[in-house]
């Protein structure tokens, strides 16, 4: 169990070719959002824009289209009827896949039984490589082929004990042996937020990152971590890697802003904060 380093992030961030075109460098879909939050699918396409990814798609409810277009200019927003994740969505979230190099399923979605159901089926035929975050992540316990599809999870521990039954303490060594187990078994790699992250890989692989501090307990940033891994992903980066890549940054982003305000600063500082921070690793 390693524990991540600077020196090592700067080596694997993902590089840009100066001949490359739009598009060349990640498209982004983000699912997300519902009737009671609107603001974490905008919270995860910041970090994705900040992450290096060329276009970032939203897909909400049509009850959160209007703030969601008009936030920021660079997302390609599209909606559904309905004010939650349906099946409804399933065919237009699809079609938006094809043109996706990754997606990024959870923010603000909630946990309506159906919600949980369409995000399975998405990721199962969609065959993208996904993220998982918040409450969409219940939705592996429904899926029948997870090995075969590139899929990441992010949860904290109470997410990962309603997925797994594992109850897990502040024991890194411990902790870090559970995450890996569950990694290895199911094909997934998994981010456990914490103090002190860790990192699992479906090849044995683990790590630590020590980056961040209690600020990063503002509600958002576990949307703004997630919309950065999709990020990564979009660029071709392993999902591993993109962990680690994503946990270092967002961790040293809130110390930069710690320094800045102390413990004032919200998720929205944090996404902003990520192309800086990359900027001088």
């Amino acid at each position: 169990m390693e524990k991540i380093t600077k020196k090592e992030i700067r080596a694997i961030l993902p590089k840009r070719h100066t001949e490359s075109h739009k598009g060349q460098n990640g498209r982004v879909l983000i699912i997300g959002g519902s009737i009671d939050y609107y603001g974490a699918p905008i919270l995860a396409g910041l970090a994705a824009l900040g992450g290096g990814a060329d276009l970032v798609h939203l897909l909400v409810p049509e009850c959160n289209f209007e703030i969601s277009r008009s936030y920021y200019p660079d997302f390609i927003v599209h909606k559904y009827a309905g004010n939650f994740l349906n099946s409804r969505a399933l065919d237009t979230a699809l079609k938006i896949t094809e043109k996706c190099d990754s997606t990024l399923l959870g923010p603000g979605l909630g946990d309506h039984e159906e919600t949980i159901r369409t995000v399975a089926q998405i990721v199962e035929r969609s065959q993208r490589p996904a993220v998982l975050d918040a409450d969409a992540i219940a939705a592996l316990i429904i899926m029948q082929q997870k090995r075969e599809l590139n899929i990441t999870i992010t949860p904290h521990r109470g997410e990962f004990q309603k997925l797994t039954g594992t109850v897990l303490n502040t024991d890194i060594e411990i902790g870090a042996k559970a995450v890996s187990s569950y990694a290895n078994d199911s094909g997934i790699t998994i981010l456990l937020k914490g103090p002190t992250d860790i990192v699992a890989g479906a090849n044995g692989n683990t790590s630590i990152n020590t980056t961040g501090n209690a600020g990063l307990t503002v509600g958002g940033t576990g949307d703004t971590l997630a919309g950065l891994i999709a990020s990564l992903l979009a660029q071709k980066i392993a999902a591993f890697e993109a962990c680690e890549i994503a946990a270092f940054i967002l961790g040293t982003a809130g110390d930069t802003l710690y320094k800045q305000k102390g413990f004032g600063f919200t998720a929205t500082d944090v996404a902003l904060e990520i192309p800086y921070t990359t900027a001088k690793l």
